[in-house]
């Protein structure tokens, strides 16, 4: 059996019961260095998963083989990967709490109202996006940073958004900063591990969401 383990946003608090259990059984561990680092306590072989991995190999070990995700594997993760070198009946996901997640609750925003999409590694359509929807969460990564995110809003004329960033989610670092348009970008700030979420000026619910600013 191959368990697909959502560990949530990174703080070990995070990680779910079940999650636990599933890779305290484990026979073989597939993992990023950070996430590996979790699972120091647990004796079983460990396989680092970076770019040299043959993936599709390493799914073959014998036993009970966990696949760790970073926050939960349906929402841009791993699964969609596993997915294509297994069938579904080979397959077992635990769902795990994802940084969007964490980073709504702290805004205290409905996830109801909210698109989510990736510029993690991928290109969507990000203007198009925010004219659509209220809110906007969305996944970043060195290229596509908040700065980069603000600069293409600006270059769009879309500049009546606040733009929310959370950097280092559920760890002791963790930061949430509100900013306009113009102001992120024109920043130089390097960001470090960060999720951004895009609404409305004027559309949130509560008067209480800087609270955690």
């Amino acid at each position: 059996m191959i368990s697909v383990v959502g560990i949530g946003p990174g703080h070990p608090d995070y990680v779910t019961p079940i999650a636990l259990k599933k890779i305290q059984s484990a026979d073989v561990i597939i993992g990023g260095r950070r996430q590996l680092k979790m699972c120091e306590g647990v004796s079983c072989a460990k396989i680092l998963f970076d770019g040299k991995l043959d993936l599709e190999k390493a799914l073959d070990n014998p036993g009970n083989v966990v696949v760790l995700a970073s926050g939960d594997p349906t929402i841009y993760g791993i699964l969609d990967k596993i997915l294509s070198l297994r069938k579904k009946e080979e397959i077992e996901v635990i769902s795990g709490i994802s940084c969007i997640q964490y980073m709504l609750g702290k805004l205290k925003m409905p996830m109801k109202d909210v698109c989510v999409i990736s510029l993690h590694g991928r290109k969507q359509e990000l203007i198009e996006k925010v004219k659509e929807y209220k809110s906007l969460a969305v996944l970043t990564d060195k290229i596509h940073s908040p700065c980069y995110i603000a600069q293409s809003l600006r270059q769009a004329g879309i500049v009546d958004v606040k733009i929310y960033v959370g950097e280092n989610l559920s760890y002791e670092n963790e930061k949430i900063g509100e900013f306009s348009v113009e102001e992120l970008a024109e920043s130089t700030q390097n960001f470090d591990l960060n999720v951004v979420v895009i609404t409305r000026c004027g559309s949130m619910d509560s008067a209480s969401l800087t609270s955690f600013l």
